[in-house]
């Protein structure tokens, strides 16, 4: 049984857990294809390495295959990710959403938004990794990507 299924509610797509998910467990990998130009819906995996979905690829396809594209962002996520390696950082519950926090991917965001997850990190302002402070980038060291970890103090 696969780890996780994307939903719609509230005319939003999102990623959920499919089965309860135990902290450090590695749910699946991001697959794609890479690119260097980073967008809206594009994961960075490396330091110049964005990956995004095929155009080939219908939106079923999308649903069954790149369902990772439906990862949403929080401040107090639920996952991390490792190269194109997605774990578990906490125990999940079945349903629960799978999220992650863009500013441990993302160098600079190709859309920057305001974020509104109401945790208590809050970091208001998501633009990417490089606009955080110090103390922000301290704070997410354990839960960064590999290609930020060198950029990390």
């Amino acid at each position: 049984m696969s780890a996780v299924a994307v939903v719609r509610a509230d005319r939003e797509y999102r990623l959920v857990a499919n089965r309860p998910i135990v902290a450090g467990e590695r749910l699946f990998a991001i697959v794609g294809e890479a690119s260097m130009r980073p967008t809206r819906y594009t994961v960075q995996v490396g330091p110049a390495t964005h990956v995004d979905v095929p155009e080939e690829y219908d939106f079923e396809a999308v649903l069954d295959r790149f369902y990772w594209r439906f990862m949403n962002h929080s401040c107090d996520p639920t996952v991390a990710i490792r190269g194109r390696a997605v774990f578990g950082l906490k125990p999940i519950d079945f349903g629960q959403e799978i999220t992650f926090d863009y500013n441990t991917t993302e160098y600079d965001m190709a859309e920057p938004f305001t974020c509104r997850c109401g945790a208590e990190a809050c970091a208001g302002l998501v633009r990417g990794y490089r606009y955080l402070s110090d103390e922000d980038q301290a704070r997410l060291r354990p839960r960064l990507a590999t290609h930020l970890l060198s950029l990390s103090s």
